[in-house]
């Protein structure tokens, strides 16, 4: 006799936190759905459940139904319920690698708090997969993911090997037919039998004679509460097939292991062979992924590593609280913004409160560093591991004599500055009877607040004709750092009682200032200090030059033509017609681009008009004003765009700095027309077929082909986090952004307005990706704004410095008044790391430790050289938990990275 043949069908929910429904509509449902999940799984121990590979669905749940976390806890324990082993289903390309290891971090600990983890890199439904997962998972101790969209034609078998870039794999469950297979097994529960014959027959392509999978639940949905009835109903009732209920952990932990000869694949799945990949998802609500990048940036490179090396107590609970702002909002229907605009409009507050929390406490640390800088200097600190300079600019107090002015170093090097404003010195000048001074104080000085700014310093004058003078004067920062508010406030009553029929005048003024740019040289990760002294002798200090349509810096030299475009060359090549705007219709929605069939494109300006805003010597500004006439939007039947013109003010800020061998843009556009695409062109250096994106961990080389088959048109869009290159030019991003390889150009996408989640129509998509709800906020209408820069190169990427190039572009250093009483400024490093290719990912405390995440980005390897205030050095895992100790000599530790690995370590 032949055994039945075992269908492992687990029960679960996909579940959108937020996508159609704003959150917490979405929540209402969630909280009854666990509710008889719950019940189901007391009332009997056959029952099984998983949670959707992330924790967010549980915890949500918790914080409505606290009384429940027993139970849950209980169930877990007894193998009932799979919770985690991510925090949120996030989209892996839209966020940072960072990112994606505090995810995993997040809701790895939590479950193991609810009672244990279900050791799954389950990926059900993200919009393909970023290349270094198998990395991520394995250096958490996870060997198995679980994937849908984005598997290649080439995997024909329900399991694979995939790949990291480094060399690590995990096994890889493919999810043929989707997380969804099994949903309509049990639709007509009299039919069970029938049907389980015909999802074999489904499966048999993929499993063969294994044994197939069959994922009972799809988006929002819950079992049958007679589940487990009617499985052994249909056990019992015949010995063809064995339905066995499980969590998906139980059926990876159950898996045979593998002989060997599974098909490989080597990094990203972005496939769309046989389902959608939704690629437009990167190019809509553009601003959701710039806020969503600063939010990280002040996190990752600002908050952490400063707070670590130059905070006091670690703001730990400050810290998470930030990062679960970003983790929440980096769901694949969330930073995505393929939502309804209530959505939006929520995940934008999240992020905004993460970059406040990460704003504030950078700013502490800076503050801590500039208590030991005196007044009248300025703390600079650099959020880079190697020593570099940087542009800073500086609001001064500076004598009105002094012709110009130098930025003096602690070892007595002076910089040049570059003067870009001056302040006002008188605020107020009032003359008033005697008996109205005291009630006009006490209604306009708050505390040490005068009109907006504060108090440093008064005095109450009389002159020997009867005259009187209440003089103060008011700064931006406290100094002296204490001022006692109520004797001002004493010695104006007792003058006023003194001649109480004289005239006052009352005189504010602010201390003359100036407002200077410098390039400041700073430590690795550590400080400088530096202080306004006048200006010597002014011979070779012209770093950049200006005319009225070009910028110089020895570098790289930027020409505006008679168009608009500019002309860049630099490092041995030149790039004709760059930052070329066109403008094309699009009729499709949130998550495919689509244009109209008869498109028009539109990218000749009406006028241009070029301004010189900055000379030098350090900053050099254009400001290329350019005016379109666009469609108004679409025709009604959806086939063009409409005739009706809207006019398109659009205004480029083209801006050289000193020792920077690339150019920076910013553009801003007045966009009044819906359903349309903007794109920014520029030209390659030499011919190309071949791009590569730096994003998470690694930089990916891509063709100009997607593979498609499902129904949708394969665009070769994708995303690029930190930069793209190709033919000999980098174009450094500000933020995750989608770019094209076209014949001769790369073009990005600065804007892609639309006005549904889905369109059923998209002619660029045969089914639909959701419902067709309106959403007139991501058709992007008023000023919006886009930055890059445009680095021009010799050789291969990896040869020209473009990941220094990002890093430098990307991290501003920071600057913060000092505040001591020391005689002189200091200088002092924090922690170093030389190592080509070698980007730090992570810097902050841990149980007492430094704990810090290096990647090689590089395709040879390296060898990194971290250099510090430590003495012990240990290995750690993805999650921090430590490992074997490393030799440090010294404060060096020598740390050997091959190419794309990702490594961390604790100091100590």
């Amino acid at each position: 006799m032949t055994a039945p043949r075992t269908v492992h069908l687990v029960p679960h929910t996909h579940w959108d936190r937020e996508w159609y429904q704003p959150f917490q509509r979405f929540r209402i449902g969630l909280v009854d759905l666990v509710d008889r999940v719950l019940d189901l799984a007391e009332a009997d121990p056959a029952f099984a459940f998983t949670f959707d590979g992330q924790t967010a669905a549980i915890e949500d749940y918790l914080e409505v139904r606290p009384e429940a976390e027993a139970r849950v806890r209980r169930l877990t324990e007894r193998g009932q319920l799979a919770l985690g082993p991510w925090r949120i289903l996030a989209d892996e390309f839209l966020v940072s690698g960072e990112t994606l290891v505090r995810n995993l971090e997040s809701g790895w600990r939590r479950a193991e708090a609810l009672g244990g983890v279900m050791p799954v890199g389950y990926l059900p439904d993200e919009f393909g997969h970023a290349a270094q997962l198998p990395q991520l998972l394995r250096r958490a101790g996870i060997g198995h993911a679980v994937v849908w969209r984005g598997v290649p034609a080439a995997i024909g078998h329900h399991a694979f090997e995939w790949v990291a870039p480094d060399g690590s794999s995990v096994r890889a469950e493919y999810l043929a037919a989707g997380y969804g297979n099994a949903l309509p097994l049990l639709a007509l529960p009299e039919r069970l039998a029938d049907r389980v014959e015909a999802f074999d027959e489904l499966m048999r392509p993929f499993f063969g004679a294994d044994e197939p999978l069959g994922m009972y639940g799809s988006d929002h949905t819950e079992p049958l509460p007679s589940l487990v009835e009617l499985v052994a109903a249909v056990n019992g009732a015949q010995d063809r097939w064995r339905l066995r209920i499980e969590t998906l952990g139980a059926y990876v932990a159950g898996l045979p292991p593998d002989a060997g000869g599974l098909p490989r694949w080597r990094g990203e799945l972005r496939s769309g062979a046989r389902a959608n990949l939704l690629p437009g998802v990167v190019s809509a609500r553009v601003e959701l992924k710039a806020a969503c990048a600063r939010a990280e940036r002040l996190l990752e490179r600002y908050a952490e590593p400063l707070q670590a090396l130059w905070g006091g107590a670690w703001p730990g609970r400050f810290l998470d609280l930030a990062w679960a702002k970003v983790v929440e909002s980096s769901g694949h229907d969330s930073v995505t913004g393929c939502g309804v605009d209530a959505v939006a409009d929520q995940v934008r507050a999240r992020l905004a409160e993460a970059e406040q929390i990460a704003a504030a406490l950078r700013d502490r640390a800076a503050a801590a560093v500039a208590a030991q800088v005196p007044h009248g200097s300025t703390a600079v600190l650099n959020p880079s591991p190697q020593p570099r300079s940087g542009l800073v600019e500086l609001d001064l107090p500076v004598p009105g004599d002094w012709a110009a002015v130098d930025l003096e170093l602690p070892g007595g090097a002076r910089l040049p500055t570059q003067e870009t404003g001056r302040g006002s010195d008188v605020v107020m000048a009032r003359t008033l009877p005697g008996a109205d001074l005291p009630g006009l104080l006490r209604r306009c000085l708050h505390g040490r607040e005068l009109f907006g700014a504060l108090v440093d310093g008064y005095a109450v004058l009389a002159s020997e004709d009867g005259a009187r003078r209440l003089q103060i004067t008011v700064g931006a920062r406290p100094d002296p750092a204490a001022l006692d508010v109520g004797e001002l406030h004493l010695a104006v009553a007792a003058a006023v009682a003194a001649a109480p029929e004289a005239a006052w005048e009352l005189r504010v003024e602010a201390a003359p200032k100036r407002r200077l740019l410098a390039d400041v040289p700073v430590p690795a990760l550590g400080w400088t200090s530096v202080r306004p002294v006048p200006a010597g002798p002014a011979g070779g200090r012209e770093a950049v030059r200006a005319g009225e349509r070009w910028l110089d810096n020895g570098l790289v030299r930027v020409q505006v033509a008679g168009d608009g475009t500019l002309r860049i060359a630099g490092g041995g090549v030149e790039l004709a017609g760059a930052g070329r705007l066109v403008d094309g219709g699009d009729a499709g929605d949130l998550y495919d681009y689509g244009p109209p069939a008869e498109d028009e494109l539109v990218g000749t300006p009406e006028s241009v008009a070029v301004a010189c805003a900055e000379r030098g010597p350090l900053r050099g500004r254009l400001e290329v004003a350019r005016a379109y006439s666009w469609p108004a939007g679409l025709r009604g039947d959806l086939a063009g765009r409409a005739a009706e013109r809207v006019e398109a003010a659009t205004s480029t800020l083209v801006e050289v700095r000193a020792g920077e061998p690339f150019a920076r843009l910013t553009v801003a556009v007045d966009n009044r027309a819906t359903d349309h695409r903007l794109r920014l062109h520029v030209p390659l250096a030499r011919a190309a077929d071949r791009s590569f994106a730096e994003g998470q961990f690694a930089v990916t080389e891509r063709g100009r082909r997607a593979e498609g088959g499902h129904g949708e048109v394969p665009l070769p869009t994708y995303p690029a986090r930190g930069f793209v290159a190709a033919g000999g030019v980098a174009l450094l991003l500000d933020h995750v952004t989608e770019y094209e390889l076209l014949d001769g150009e790369l073009a990005v996408t600065l804007l892609r307005a639309v006005g549904q989640i889905s369109r059923n129509a998209n002619p660029y998509r045969e089914e639909p990706a959701g419902p067709e709800a309106p959403t007139p906020g991501a058709q992007g209408l008023g000023w919006r704004e886009f930055r890059l820069a445009v680095l021009p190169h010799a050789g291969a990427w990896e040869e020209a410095g473009v990941l220094a190039a990002a890093e430098r572009y990307q991290h501003e250093l920071v600057a913060a008044p000092g505040s001591g009483s020391g005689p002189a400024g200091g200088e002092q490093r924090g922690l170093e790391v030389d190592g080509e290719g070698v980007v730090l990912s992570s810097l902050r405390r841990r149980d007492g430790w430094l704990e810090l995440r290096l990647a090689c980005e590089h395709p040879a390897g390296a060898a990194a050289t971290v250099t510090g205030p430590f003495g012990r050095a240990r290995s750690a895992d993805l999650l921090g938990r430590p490992g074997a100790d490393l030799p440090a000599d010294r404060g060096v530790l020598r740390l050997p990275l091959g190419p794309w690995e990702i490594a961390t370590v604790q100091l100590a």
